[in-house]
């Protein structure tokens, strides 16, 4: 009998001291995606395959590190739609401090389940900026300014709102403009009112452009909570409740989980180099000034192949962006500019000209208003003013050299004396920089006689006597005889 208790305490002791010694449950992971440029479809092709493999990994999170300065409407819409039908709770993070997540980055950042701000960033400023280019202005023209407008709420929005006959008539882009402004403005709604914000302060950034600190956002419940460091966020993130949009709840389990980072491929990051409109801008200028090197130097072979490789990088990269059709003309007229002034001398009146039309279509190229997201103004410039530079001193020297006479091959005779190696009356033969020709005189030349070239038909000299020798007027410009003659 007590063989048998010991036995029994000796395995009750056991079984204790190995449950113990097993590891404690690990945290879910969590998968990083990090949104660190202009908003574009490359930035839509980056999340959503980010999302699809924190999907297949069973991740318990997905954490959208925030700090661009907007982008594309479309492509902001289609981040948010991956965010809203995520089956992963997802949390936006405004990080490093100092970043920001302005314009379209507000949208994504408040369409989160939680969103989160790190000390010292700011966001807001949400003009909607859309993929065919430009900015739709808040304040339409004829309209009523936004900050006399009141922001829709449920006491200022009546079910049946009849359409106000006293108001001023508005011109077709004023009625696009409040027809943009007010779809903006119910997305916003939609999206704050589905996450528990505050649809109003949310509302202001749109129709005042307002920007909020982090501490002004957790005022404003337009995020949920503020944190330095990735541990620290993880931490007040766990325990959190999160109602998902199919109506579940889910727990966040984030204490200690290990967090693995989706970097871009190498094509996405390739791509998100080219699309920088400073870097398109350049390899287009590059491009063209290489392969205008190639025309007028033919054989070179190395300008053509790069500034062709060049020109489709840029056109690529351009294919991503909503381009001015006024910057595109501009550019277009002022390598006109450059061309005319060269061609018809103007004087420097041409090629500056250019320069201004290179640099004001740069300028205008790409159609997005925000900083970061069109050519530097200063870039555009300067680089017009040293393309133009470069352009008209390559031009110059292509014209003189097609201005200057020929000195090699068969037109490179006239003008040039010889002698007469036989009778001419007409046809002879004659000796001329140091070679045999057949000739055709027009005035018959003894043998012996100083000639000079006046034509060439194919490989028939057509010589005339020089002054003294015969009556051919004119005189040679330099003499050339046969040795031992």
């Amino acid at each position: 009998m007590e063989r048998t208790t010991v036995c029994g305490v000796l395995l009750v002791a056991g079984v204790s001291a190995f449950l113990t010694a097993l590891p404690a449950p690990a945290a879910g992971a969590v998968h990083k995606l990090v949104l660190d440029a202009p908003i574009n479809a490359i930035q839509v092709e980056y999340i959503k395959r980010g999302m699809e493999q924190a999907d297949s990994e069973k991740s318990d999170m997905v954490l959208v590190v925030l700090n661009t300065p907007g982008g594309l409407g479309d492509a902001m819409q289609e981040i948010i739609s991956l965010i809203l039908s995520s089956r992963i709770p997802v949390c936006t993070w405004v990080h490093p401090p100092g970043g920001h997540a302005a314009s379209a980055g507000f949208f994504i950042l408040v369409s989160a389940d939680v969103a989160a701000m790190s000390p010292g960033t700011r966001t807001g400023s949400a003009h909607p900026i859309m993929s065919i280019g430009g900015l739709f202005p808040i304040d339409a023209p004829g309209g009523t300014p936004a900050k006399e407008r009141a922001t829709p709420t449920d006491e200022t929005v009546p079910e049946d709102r009849e359409p106000d006959a006293t108001a001023p008539d508005k011109s077709q882009a004023a009625i696009l403009m409040d027809k943009v402004r007010e779809d903006f403005q119910a997305y916003l709604r939609a999206i704050t009112a589905r996450r528990g914000r505050d649809s109003r302060a949310a509302e202001l950034a749109v129709t005042e452009s307002r920007s909020y600190t982090d501490q002004e956002a957790l005022e404003h419940r337009l995020v949920d909570l503020i944190a330095t460091t990735e541990t620290e966020l993880l931490d007040k993130l766990h325990g959190r409740e999160v109602h998902m949009l199919d109506g579940s709840t889910r727990v966040l389990d984030t204490r200690g989980a290990p967090v693995t980072e989706i970097v871009r491929t190498f094509r996405e990051e390739a791509l998100v180099f080219l699309t920088n409109p400073n870097v398109a801008f350049l390899l287009f200028l590059v491009g063209a000034l290489l392969i205008y090197i190639e025309v007028t130097h033919a054989g070179m072979v190395a300008p053509g192949v790069v500034g062709g490789i060049l020109l489709l990088l840029a056109v690529m990269g351009f294919s991503f962006l909503p381009i001015n059709a006024t910057g595109v003309i501009l550019m277009v007229a002022a390598i006109g500019l450059f061309v005319a002034e060269v061609m018809i001398q103007g004087f420097g009146i041409f090629g500056l000209a250019g320069v201004v039309c290179l640099a004001l279509g740069g300028i205008m190229l790409v159609d997005l208003p925000e900083e970061g997201l069109q050519v530097d103004p200063w870039l555009a410039v300067a680089t017009a003013v040293s393309f133009g530079a470069i352009s008209l001193f390559l031009m110059g020297l292509a014209v003189r050299a097609f201005r200057r006479k020929a000195v090699t091959g068969a037109e490179g005779l006239i003008g040039l004396t010889g002698r007469a190696m036989s009778d001419l009356d007409p046809r002879g033969k004659v000796f001329i920089r140091g070679e045999y020709w057949d000739a055709v005189a027009d005035t018959p030349i003894a043998k012996g006689g100083e000639l000079y070239c006046r034509g060439i038909d194919g490989l028939i000299l057509q010589v005339s006597p020089v002054a003294g020798d015969g009556d051919a007027p004119g005189e040679p410009t330099s003499t050339t005889s046969p040795d031992n003659e």
